[in-house]
C-alpha cells in the first residue's frame, strides 16, 4: 500500500521519503524548479542526506500545481504521465528519467475517458461552455492525489525554450526522438491504453476553444500571422481531422519543446510526458522546430532538418514529401495549441516571455507554408 501522498512540497519530508523510497533519509532540502516552465505541475529538486550507499544525492518530484490543478485534472495530465512511465517508458528507445516512486488515485471516470470525450466532441457548439464549467467543477471536486519521484538529469545540458536552439541542437533532438516514433509506428497496442488518447478525439472542442481565444491571440500576433489565424478560425478542426487521417500513427510526445529536452554529447533525454497522445509524428517535429529555430533560419536549412529527421525515422511507408506536407500542417496546428487560455495561469515573467518568443519563431516558419495545400 502506498503511503499517504503529499499534496504540497512541504509534505515531502525526510520521514515520508524514507518510507516511500526505501532508503534511510535523515534530511531533505527542497528547491522549486520550473518557474515559467511547468504550467500544470510543481517541479521540486530534493537534496537528500542519506547513509544508503546507492541513494542518489538529488531526485526530482512532480506534484500537481495548485493554481492549475483543476485544469490538469480535467486534461488527465497527471495520471497520463505516471501511466506513461509505468506502461511505456521501458519500451521507448530514447532516454527518459528513471522513476523511483510513482502513485496516483485511480478513478473509474478517467478509465472511460475515450467514449466520454467522443460524446462531448459530437455535442452542439453552444453546449461547450456548459461542458467546460461542469468538467472543471467535477475535476476540482475529485481531489485525487498524484506523485512522481524520478532521476535528476540536472547534470545534462537542459534546453532553454526562451533562448532557442542552434541548428545542430535541433538536429540532435529530432534525430533521437525519431527512434521512438519508429518503435511505435502504426502500433495497434497503443489503442489499448485508456489513458493514451488519439490526437483528434476532441478536435471540435479544441477548435471552439481556439476560436474563443482568438481575440487575445490577435492582440499579440504580428501582421504576418493574421492570414493564418483567419484560416484557422474556419479550418482548425478540419485540419486536425485530415492530418490524423492521412498520416501514419505513432506515440507522439505532444509537448516536445526545449525545456523538455536534455542534451548529453551526441544523445538526448526527454522529459514531461503529460500530454503524450497517439497521432502523426510530424506534430512533434513542427511543435519543436516552430519553437526552437531562430526566425532568421532559412527555408533550405529548415527543410534539411526535416529531411535529416526523415532519414533517421527510416520507415518505408512515409515518403519525405508526405512528411513535409504533414510538417506544415503541424506548424499550423501548433498555432492553435499556443492560443492563450484563461484556464491556465502562466508565470508573468519567463512564462510570458517564452510564449512571445515562441510565437515569433513560429510565425517565421509559417511564412513558407502554402495554406491552400493543407486540406
Amino acid at each position: 500500500m502506498a503511503p499517504d501522498l503529499p499534496e504540497v512540497p512541504e509534505e515531502l519530508t525526510a520521514d515520508w521519503l524514507s518510507g516511500a523510497l526505501g532508503w534511510p533519509i535523515s534530511a531533505v532540502e527542497r528547491q522549486i524548479l520550473g518557474k515559467g516552465q511547468g504550467f500544470l505541475g510543481d517541479i521540486i529538486r530534493l537534496r537528500l542526506t542519506s547513509d544508503a550507499p546507492d541513494a542518489p544525492a538529488t531526485v526530482i518530484a512532480k506534484l500537481p500545481k495548485k493554481a492549475n490543478r483543476a485544469t490538469g485534472e480535467m486534461l488527465g495530465v497527471y495520471e497520463r504521465e505516471i501511466l506513461f512511465f509505468q506502461d511505456l517508458a521501458g519500451k521507448v528507445p530514447a532516454r527518459t528519467p528513471e522513476v523511483y516512486f510513482s502513485h496516483y488515485d485511480r478513478d473509474a471516470g478517467s478509465e472511460k475517458q475515450k467514449p466520454i470525450l467522443k460524446t462531448f466532441d459530437r455535442m452542439p457548439g453552444f453546449l461547450t461552455p456548459l461542458i467546460a464549467v461542469m468538467g472543471a467543477k467535477i475535476a476540482a471536486g475529485k481531489n485525487r492525489k498524484y506523485l512522481l519521484i524520478m532521476e535528476d538529469l540536472g547534470t545534462l545540458e537542459v534546453g532553454d525554450q526562451l533562448a532557442g536552439a542552434s541548428i545542430e541542437q535541433c538536429a540532435q533532438a529530432l534525430g533521437h526522438i525519431a527512434g521512438t516514433h519508429r518503435s511505435f509506428w502504426n502500433d495497434s497496442e497503443l489503442d489499448e491504453k485508456f489513458w493514451l488518447l488519439p490526437m483528434d478525439i476532441d478536435a471540435r472542442m479544441r477548435h471552439r476553444m481556439f476560436k474563443k481565444s482568438l481575440p487575445a491571440l490577435r492582440k499579440i500576433a504580428n501582421d504576418d500571422l493574421k492570414t493564418h489565424l483567419d484560416w484557422l478560425e474556419s479550418n482548425s478542426a478540419k485540419l486536425m481531422t485530415s492530418f490524423t487521417r492521412d498520416a501514419p500513427r505513432t506515440l507522439v510526445h505532444c509537448d516536445l519543446r526545449l525545456d523538455n529536452v536534455c542534451f548529453d554529447k551526441d544523445s538526448c533525454a526527454y522529459l514531461d510526458w503529460q500530454l503524450t497522445r497517439v497521432g502523426p509524428a510530424a506534430y512533434d517535429i513542427a511543435y519543436f522546430l516552430g519553437g526552437a529555430l531562430a526566425p532568421e533560419t532559412t527555408a533550405d536549412e529548415e527543410r534539411e532538418l526535416v529531411r535529416d529527421y526523415h532519414r533517421k525515422l527510416d520507415v518505408l511507408d512515409y515518403p519525405f514529401e508526405s512528411l513535409w506536407r504533414d510538417y506544415q500542417r503541424g506548424l499550423m496546428l501548433t498555432v492553435s495549441s499556443l492560443a492563450p487560455t484563461e484556464d491556465i495561469e502562466i508565470d508573468q515573467g519567463r512564462g510570458q516571455d517564452m510564449m512571445g518568443r515562441w510565437l515569433e519563431r513560429l510565425t517565421a516558419r509559417l511564412q513558407n507554408v502554402e495554406i491552400g495545400d493543407l486540406l
